[in-house]
């Protein structure tokens, strides 16, 4: 494993395991969004957002005149993150989700 390489992996249980502590801290996920400004409109940049979930939260604040880009350099948690953002109706203008920076042009 590479010193920069996720130390729990990206397993099935490990990606399972993330939802269900998502999940656990989301109230406290929202208030810390609320807390650090993030209002409807604006466009945010999360930077290791791994399957998604406060990238989801966010796009819930942001409304569909924001924007939420997600980046994490795992593929497999990006493929994650998209899937289930189509699936709890997160629309494409409100997210959209890249493994590097190089990608988003």
């Amino acid at each position: 494993m590479a010193k920069t390489d996720y130390a729990l992996g990206h397993s099935d249980p490990e990606i399972e395991r993330l939802q269900i502590q998502a999940k656990c801290l989301e109230g406290v996920t929202r208030r810390l969004v609320f807390d650090s400004g993030i209002r409807r409109g604006m466009r945010v940049l999360d930077l290791g957002c791994g399957v998604g979930d406060v990238s989801m939260l966010i796009a819930e604040t942001v409304g569909p005149t924001g924007a939420v880009v997600g980046i994490d350099r795992e593929q497999r948690a990006i493929e994650t993150a998209r899937a289930r953002a189509e699936e709890r109706g997160v629309s494409s203008s409100e997210r959209r989700f890249r493994t590097t920076l190089s990608k988003l042009a």
